[in-house]
């Protein structure tokens, strides 16, 4: 299963019916949950169908960005 991240695109708060559903999906954890934003880990066909009849929720998988090496390195002369 992969991580995603749904964003509330609403205006206003998000419908508490809404983030019910999204809990209650079979094979679904919720891994954090924000002011409009969740971020759960669940199959991916199971998920979007779900989202796909609630037009104010947006889903996107999440991606993983390395940082860089924050210590300066000695360049080696050849």
């Amino acid at each position: 299963m992969s991580r995603y991240i749904l964003r509330f695109r609403g205006k206003g708060t998000r419908p508490i019916q809404d983030v019910e559903r999204i809990r209650a999906l079979p094979n679904t954890e919720v891994l954090d949950d924000s002011s409009r934003m969740i971020l759960v880990e669940a199959p991916e066909a199971e998920l979007k169908a779900a989202v796909a009849s609630m037009p104010q929720w947006m889903v996107t998988e999440e991606r993983v960005v390395s940082l860089p090496d924050p210590r300066p390195k000695l360049r080696q002369d050849q």
